[in-house]
């Protein structure tokens, strides 16, 4: 006999006693409660609607694939909120990381001042990197991506493709070097001249 498990999950601590059954009304209650709550916490340090949807969704996984070990004498609502933060956490990481290597490359493609660093929007750059990277040809990509994306060591990279570390090194030099020429010789300059106009017609 079916019968409504929503008026006995009562309170915050009922819902967690279920839901370390593995009962899913109950866990189907914490999400409609605290879904929102995860969402608009996010997106306050996110500015993302479509990040903070991810962090929503990450953060109710874990919860379901942990739900054996939740601690019920605790509060579910800080240990809820602990993993939010911590995700948060790790996307802020991901995202240096990512856009760490994107400057190494500008780095070595151009040199910029403080004037230029003033001209020039940083994001449009990021976004020329990701491009470039993606006309290079397939290897290429690939191991700089791997390298300088994933952080994954020359000799590591080797084994992976089942190519020699001296090859992967031809690859890697031949990749910053297609990247250094793209940046500096068409777009770079392409945004100074741009950058220099558009100061002009200021003055």
């Amino acid at each position: 006999m079916k019968y409504n498990l929503a008026n006995q999950l009562n309170n915050e601590k009922e819902w967690v006693v279920n839901l370390k059954k593995g009962n899913k009304d109950a866990f189907r209650n914490i999400f409609e409660e605290y879904a929102r709550r995860i969402f608009v916490f996010a997106k306050g340090y996110l500015k993302s609607n479509e990040e903070a949807e991810e962090v929503v969704q990450e953060v109710f996984i874990k919860v379901w694939n942990a739900r054996t070990s939740i601690n019920t004498e605790l509060s579910f609502k800080s240990y809820l909120f602990k993993i939010t933060f911590n995700y948060i956490r790790e996307l802020f990481l991901k995202k240096a990381k990512e856009n760490n290597y994107k400057h190494e490359i500008l780095g070595s493609s151009v040199d910029f001042d403080n004037r230029t660093e003033e001209q020039i929007d940083y994001h449009s750059l990021l976004e020329l990197v990701d491009k470039m990277i993606d006309k290079l040809p397939p290897r290429q990509k690939e191991i700089i991506v791997l390298h300088k994306k994933q952080g994954i060591l020359v000799k590591d990279i080797s084994i992976m493709l089942e190519i020699s570390p001296r090859t992967v090194e031809k690859h890697l030099s031949e990749a910053l070097k297609h990247l250094k020429q793209a940046l500096s010789e068409e777009h770079i300059a392409g945004l100074l001249f741009f950058s220099l106009f558009l100061n002009q017609n200021k003055i």
